[in-house]
């Protein structure tokens, strides 16, 4: 049995809410076990997994909120290790309580106690279905608040439209080049528009 089975029917043992069971298991396992190969520990994917309360009511399944969880924390390198030195509380005993002020660089990053890298949550989990990303001032993601699909995306899978805009999503609005910024009047000598 994989680490990361071994680690998630842990989990499931002393949270019910988290048991994953059969495919779910398997590929989250496999997911967790590469992860703890790539340098997590236990203990800091057992905190990715259960230190956030699942989203009441749970719209989707456990399986993917802790698949979500788990890919949002793969976008980051895994924390460096403790010592031993670690407890399951806010802060650890031996560190001083503040940090350094830094502005964002990579030495801010770096100037962090392990203890504030690992409760710090770059990405907003949707209340909803766990999908690691909300609508903006919002705590649901497009797809939970109903927004309609974008009438422009391409391809198999469009994104959401604000229901208040012109039915395009951010990306697509953005995306628009017009190749005559210019008023017809204004055209510059010798162009025209076709």
């Amino acid at each position: 049995m994989h680490a990361g089975i071994r680690l998630l029917l842990e989990i499931g043992a002393s949270r019910p809410e988290l048991l994953l069971t059969g495919p779910a298991l398997t590929d989250q396992g496999r997911v967790t076990t590469v992860m703890m190969k790539a340098g997590w520990s236990a203990e800091q994917l057992r905190h990715v997994i259960t230190d956030r309360p699942l989203p009441q009511p749970v719209r989707t399944s456990v399986g993917e909120i802790v698949a979500a969880r788990l890919r949002a924390a793969q976008a980051y390198p895994p924390p460096a290790t403790l010592d031993g030195s670690h407890h399951r509380g806010d802060v650890m005993e031996d560190e001083p309580q503040g940090r350094p002020s830094a502005g964002r660089s990579s030495t801010a990053s770096a100037a962090r106690t392990v203890t504030e890298a690992l409760t710090y949550r770059a990405l907003v989990e949707c209340a909803g279905c766990g999908v690691p990303a909300t609508a903006p001032g919002e705590d649901l993601c497009p797809a939970c608040l109903g927004w309609p699909l974008c009438r422009t995306c391409p391809g198999p899978t469009p994104r959401r439209a604000h229901p208040d805009g012109d039915g395009r999503c951010t990306t697509c609005v953005t995306a628009l080049y017009d190749p005559f910024p210019f008023p017809a009047d204004h055209l510059p000598e010798g162009t025209h528009r076709p």
